[in-house]
C-alpha cells in the first residue's frame, strides 16, 4: 500500500503576461507597496521589467517555459491579473484554472464573466491598487479558501473547456447535422 502524499503547500502570486502598462503592471507594483504581505513571481518579459524589477517584494523570472510555467501555477496561492484592457479569452486564466488556481482580477470582459467572487477567485475594480491590495491581503488571511476556490476553479475548467465539453460542441453540432 502507498503512502498518499500531502498535497504540496501552496504559497505567494504569480504573474503571467507580457510587461506592459496596459495588463496593470502599475496597478500591481503600487498595490504591493499599500500590502507589503505579499510577494509576487512575474513570468514574461517586456518594457515594464526594469521598473517591476526594482520592487523587493517582485521576482522576476523572465521568459519561462510551458513546463516550468505549469510548475510555478501549481506551486503559487493565485494568479494576478490586473489587466486594464479588454481580452477575449485570457490564456493564463484558462490555465490557471487548469492548474486548481484561483485567480485575483480586474472586473473586465471575460475575467467578470468567467470569475464568480468566492468560488474561484477574486476581482477588484481595474486600475485600483487600494483594492487590488485588500484582495491581496485576503489571499494571504486565508489560504485554506483559496486552496477550496483553486479546486473549483479547476472543476469549471473541467466543465467549460475539458476534452467532453469540446468534443459536444465539436461533434455534437455535427452529427446533428449530417443526419439531416
Amino acid at each position: 500500500m502507498r503512502a498518499e502524499r500531502a498535497p504540496r503547500a501552496r504559497s505567494g502570486g504569480l504573474f503571467v503576461g507580457r510587461l506592459v502598462a496596459e495588463n496593470g503592471t502599475a496597478t500591481l507594483f503600487e498595490a504591493l507597496d499599500l500590502y507589503p504581505g505579499a510577494r509576487i513571481d512575474v513570468a514574461g518579459t517586456g518594457p515594464e521589467e526594469r521598473r517591476l524589477a526594482a520592487h523587493p517584494r517582485i521576482r522576476l523570472l523572465g521568459q519561462v517555459g510551458r513546463s516550468e510555467l505549469q510548475s510555478r501555477m501549481r506551486g503559487a496561492a493565485y494568479l494576478v491579473l490586473p489587466s486594464l484592457s479588454y481580452e477575449a479569452l485570457p490564456r493564463p486564466l484558462i490555465e490557471a484554472f487548469a492548474n486548481a488556481l484561483p485567480v485575483i482580477a480586474s472586473r473586465l470582459g471575460t475575467h467578470a464573466e468567467l470569475i464568480e467572487p468566492g468560488r474561484n477567485g477574486l476581482l477588484f475594480e481595474p486600475g485600483s491598487a487600494r483594492e487590488l491590495a485588500r484582495r491581496l491581503a485576503w489571499a494571504e488571511a486565508f489560504p485554506e479558501k483559496m486552496r477550496q476556490m483553486g479546486e473549483c476553479a479547476q472543476a469549471d475548467y473541467r466543465a467549460r473547456f475539458g476534452a467532453d465539453w469540446s468534443y459536444h460542441r465539436l461533434f455534437g453540432e455535427r452529427r446533428r447535422t449530417a443526419r439531416i
